[in-house]
């Protein structure tokens, strides 16, 4: 069980690369019906130091899948084993049509089960991943003087990836100096390029001169018909039920 709890903190913080500056929008509560398909997606980040050492690291891995119904399935998987391990750490099930979400322990055969309505549990999933519409938002910081960047966006035009038509967007965010205490502009960029038909980004990427660069893209995609058993909860794991917080 603590194994699974640290498997929770691990994703969450490895989602809030993207999470921080797209505002957070629920897919459970907005089903995206005739679009099925099942990919695999990595997260990406690079960064060079000030000593010059250089870091490359994929520090997510995940399996999404979504039926014509709109039901969702994603499954994280250790970054070091990639989707080529036999079991994932974390599994979360969304179902609009029933109207519950799963959180579930492959290691413990365990599962959570979450209503959809107000109060319920976050999604462990960040936004976009599994198709709820993104709206690009500079990232909450608080300053003496209350500076907010200075945003402007840019398409990028039409292009496709892995054979899925996508539109690119480039969202750059300009900081006035002082705002984090930096003695020049400080620049953020954010690229994305999105499927309109499937409503998924195909491929992220956020540049920021404090942390380096985070790329989420899709690496496989199938637009067929997702198993139906991949959105039900299997009959060996025990559920419980989580009351919605109040």
């Amino acid at each position: 069980m603590k194994r699974f709890f640290a498997v929770l903190l691990v994703v969450g913080f490895s989602l809030l690369g993207y999470s921080v500056v797209l505002a957070q929008s629920s897919a459970a509560l907005h089903a995206i019906a005739g679009a099925p398909y099942s990919a695999v997606a990595e997260e990406r980040h690079t960064q060079t130091l000030a000593d010059g050492t250089h870091i490359d690291l994929i520090r997510a891995v995940t399996k999404q899948f979504r039926d014509a119904q709109g039901r969702t399935r994603m499954e994280h998987y250790s970054a070091r084993e990639g989707a080529t391990s036999p079991t994932p750490n974390l599994i979360e099930i969304v179902d609009p049509v029933a109207g519950v979400r799963y959180v579930l322990n492959p290691t413990a055969l365990t599962a959570q089960a979450f209503s959809l309505s107000r109060g319920a549990a976050p999604m462990i999933a960040s936004s976009g991943d599994l198709g709820a519409p993104v709206t690009v938002t500079g990232p909450t910081i608080s300053t003496a003087d209350g500076a907010r960047p200075d945003i402007t966006h840019e398409s990028l035009g039409a292009d496709s990836i892995l054979g899925v038509a996508v539109n690119g967007m480039r969202t750059t965010m300009v900081y006035p100096v002082g705002a984090r205490g930096n003695d020049q502009p400080l620049t953020i960029v954010i690229e994305a390029w999105r499927s309109n038909e499937l409503r998924i980004d195909m491929q992220r990427k956020q540049d920021d001169p404090r942390t380096g660069v985070v790329e989420w893209y899709v690496t496989q995609i199938d637009r067929a018909e997702p198993d139906a058993s991949l959105f039900q909860v299997p009959p060996e794991y025990q559920v419980t039920e989580v009351p919605a917080r109040q």
